[in-house]
């Protein structure tokens, strides 16, 4: 059966310069030069995409995101590479969507056209996620409307077009999917094998062809699917944001009046197999537009109200609605159509607000910088420049050399910009490993031998969760195989330790498990000081399974009260729950991770509790499986107290392994000398060298303890030195700088320590007479053990 309903609206005929200007002012706003480098979250996966193409990594086994392979033009971010591929896309994708949404646009005539083509120029145009969708959406749809119709080749290169897209980013891939499954499904329904044949090959052959143009080997095909959709269902647990009630309500209003028009039209419609495939295209359309739009709920909602307003603004073309006697279809979706400029505005104010200027300014500067390319480049270049001296790492790149790095955390624009060997783990960036088996794909990667050399380190967080619980498997790991080197520009560089690593020795032991209900605290304190490991298995009931498909789940706090009774709240997405952290000691910042491995924890655990709004816990079980783990302690990050150390006490030739003051120790001078004042009471303690010799130094009082009025009354000097088992005392002298004019200045002293093998040094300052620590400013420099 013949479609009735294709036949374009009858429409007065225009000139060609008429549809060419048209078509050139809808290239150039579809059109947009590359964003800029820039060191944030987004801009470095984005660019990292760019890094990725080029060393050929393979998506599904090396890469693990939300993009495909072809990604990077569709983040279109410059970071020194393929600055004319990404030109290129642009300008292809802009010529190739001015066409065809002009093939839709002549259907219609009068202001419903002019509506049409203003929606893309003012809005859709401007925001390439949403834009990307649409395109994929009206591609699907002509599909459907060619049905039954003899084979072409435009229909051959449609189906083509949605293979090319699927490979930039997976929602692209669902919705094309979607698309072909309908589309061969209609075929099917009509018996035209050929057509279902046709469709299918073409878009296989052609996802085929352009992935393997990718150099992506055929066999990652699987673990591309199956990752990237762990990756996308952890997104919706994870990534969700509260955002303002307003915009959600609209949106919902919006979609009851698109439903009741779309059942409507199905129930209308004397061809209820192609009505079926156009409804189904348009609710998967919305279905993907919402979920994108109201999981994190910000900025994103307005890619939900464009994907409403297509059916809005192509009505009744784009479903081949024929109903000339059902007027209420019409103003129903104007009232929707005024709904969704109400939910752009509330959601981004200026979208609405400035829509003509922002497409002007658009307009002008991609016209004035397409009259002057030569410029372009440069321009470009510059501002890598900047970014380059902002964050350049020249001492940690001296010291990887060649070797492999990668980087924990979401910084990845520090690995490009310095140029390192950049070796990713899959799921590139810290805050994305939503899920335990995309958290055991990372684990693997660092217990295998293709783990970098080298780690640059920053542990932090997004959206109010523990900073452990981001790649919770890996920060583990890394406390065991690699350990501290140096510091540099807010990163840490670690270093993989030489040797097999035996991963079994680093997993978590279970000590216990038990039933925790919501709002019931769990005591663990009696498990301390060690480090241990928490998993929360938290499941959804039926309600909470439906709300999570239709919206998102609620969001669930671990309460955690630490041995001081200081109380912290933190998101815990339930996925990242069952894959597990470290609970103890409380890892929230990069400080308090490196106070774990290097023996010195901090923030010790007493007890733990889940919340949860009290309207929220239908959609959770009553209770959850929890499970408490040991795990190896690590002294991995001792390095960095010891170089710490080092930098503080610049003034000793060999630095202190810990010390103790009863306030800061301080850089002063005495003597023209610097010196490090430890008031007393304090003490130092060195390390001994098996076959050291001598210990020697100096010491003594600032001139201002006695000077000025301020008068000490001296203190002792001590240095002890021990074993474990024996000790001696070496050297004991006391000073009284306000009485005895030679006990002012500089007193050297040097020991003997050839029958003190190994053990430690002591050097300690005791208070004066009556143990009194009035104006007790006393210094230490130029220790040395030799």
């Amino acid at each position: 059966m013949q479609n009735q309903s294709i036949a374009p609206s009858q429409t007065p005929p225009r000139s060609r310069l008429d549809r060419g200007l048209l078509f050139l002012l809808l290239a150039t706003v579809i059109f947009s030069f590359p964003n800029k480098p820039s060191f944030d979250l987004d801009a470095s996966w984005r660019m990292a995409l760019s890094q990725f193409f080029i060393d050929g990594l393979q998506f599904g086994k090396d890469v693990v995101f939300t993009y495909g392979p072809l990604g990077f033009v569709m983040g279109k971010t410059y970071s020194g590479l393929l600055f004319w591929s990404l030109l290129t896309w642009q300008l292809f994708a802009a010529l190739s969507f001015a066409a065809f949404l002009m093939l839709w646009g002549e259907r219609l005539a009068g202001w419903p056209r002019i509506l049409f083509y203003a929606f893309f120029v003012l809005f859709a145009a401007g925001y390439d996620d949403a834009l990307y969708m649409l395109m994929i959406a009206l591609m699907g749809l002509e599909l459907v409307r060619r049905s039954g119709q003899p084979w072409r080749g435009s229909s051959a290169l449609l189906v083509a077009w949605l293979a090319l897209l699927s490979t930039l980013k997976f929602t692209n891939l669902t919705l094309a999917s979607c698309i072909i499954v309908v589309t061969t499904a209609l075929a099917l329904w009509h018996h035209r094998r050929g057509e279902a044949i046709r469709i299918t090959a073409w878009y296989g052959g052609a996802f085929l062809v352009v992935w393997m143009l990718c150099r992506q080997s055929p066999l990652n095909i699987p673990a591309y699917l199956a990752n990237s959709w762990f990756i996308s269902q952890g997104y919706q647990e994870a990534m969700g944001i509260t955002g303002p009630d307003k915009p959600f309500w609209t949106g919902l209003l919006v979609v009851t009046i698109l439903l009741i028009y779309l059942t409507h039209y199905w129930l209308t419609q004397k061809e209820r197999p192609r009505a079926t495939a156009y409804s189904a295209i348009l609710v998967a359309l919305l279905y993907l537009g919402w979920k994108h739009g109201f999981i994190r709920a910000d900025g994103h909602m307005i890619g939900f109200f464009y994907s409403a307003l297509l059916a809005i603004v192509t009505y009744p073309i784009l479903l081949g609605d024929n109903q000339p006697t059902a007027h209420w279809p019409r103003w129903a979706l104007v009232g929707a159509g005024l709904l969704c400029l109400i939910g752009i505005r509330d959601t981004l104010p200026g979208v609405v607000d400035s829509a003509f200027d922002i497409c002007q300014r658009r307009i002008w500067k991609n016209i004035g910088s397409a009259v002057q390319p030569s410029s372009i480049r440069a321009e470009y270049d510059t501002a890598l420049t900047r970014e380059l001296a902002l964050y350049s790492l020249p001492q940690i790149k001296k010291t990887v050399g060649q070797h492999s790095v990668d980087v924990l955390g979401h910084d990845q624009a520090t690995a490009i910009y310095n140029k390192f060997n950049y070796r990713a783990r899959p799921v590139f960036q810290s805050y994305s490993v939503y899920t335990p088996e995309l958290a055991q794909l990372n684990a693997n990667f660092y217990a295998s031998e293709r783990a970098p050399d080298f780690v640059l380190l920053k542990v932090n967080s997004i959206d109010q969760r523990l900073a452990a619980m981001d790649d919770s498997a890996v920060l583990n790991i890394l406390a065991q195989r690699y350990a501290y080197l140096l510091s540099e520009n807010g990163f840490q560089l670690w270093q993989k330790n030489p040797g097999a690593f035996n991963s079994a020795a680093a997993a978590p032991r279970l000590l216990m498990s038990q039933k925790l209900s919501i709002g019931e605290p769990w005591t663990i304190q009696n498990y301390n000081p060690q480090p241990l490991w928490l998993t929360i298995d938290l499941r959804p009931s039926l309600l909470g399974r439906l709300r999570t498909f239709f919206y998102k789940p609620p969001f669930i706090q671990l309460v955690v009260q630490d041995t001081n009774n200081n109380i912290s709240r933190y998101r815990m997405p339930a996925p990242m729950g069952r894959a597990g952290f470290i609970i103890n000691p409380i890892i929230d910042d990069l400080m308090a991770y490196i106070r774990f491995t290097g023996g010195k924890p901090d923030r010790l655990i007493r007890q733990i509790s889940l919340s949860l709004e009290a309207s929220d816990q239908k959609y959770f079980a009553a209770s959850a499986t929890a499970t408490l783990s040991s795990l190896q302690p690590s002294t991995a990050g001792a390095g960095f107290f010891a170089q710490n150390l080092r930098d503080k006490f610049y003034m000793f030739k060999t630095p202190p392994v810990s010390y103790n003051v009863p306030v800061f120790a301080s850089p002063e001078q005495i003597d023209h000398h610097d010196v490090m004042i430890m008031h007393a009471p304090s003490e130092m303690v060195f390390d001994v060298p098996r076959g050291a010799l001598l210990v020697k130094g100096q010491h003594g009082f600032i001139a201002s303890a006695y000077a000025n009025n301020n008068h000490t009354n001296g203190a002792e000097f001590v240095i002890v030195w021990s074993d474990g088992k024996d000790s001696a005392e070496l050297y004991r002298k006391y000073l009284n700088p306000l009485s005895v004019p030679e006990d002012r200045g500089l007193i050297s002293f040097e020991l003997d320590l050839k029958n003190r093998p190994g053990g430690r040094l002591y050097f300690k300052i005791l208070p004066g007479l009556y143990n009194d620590t009035g104006w007790d400013w006393t210094g230490w420099t130029g220790i040395e053990i030799k």
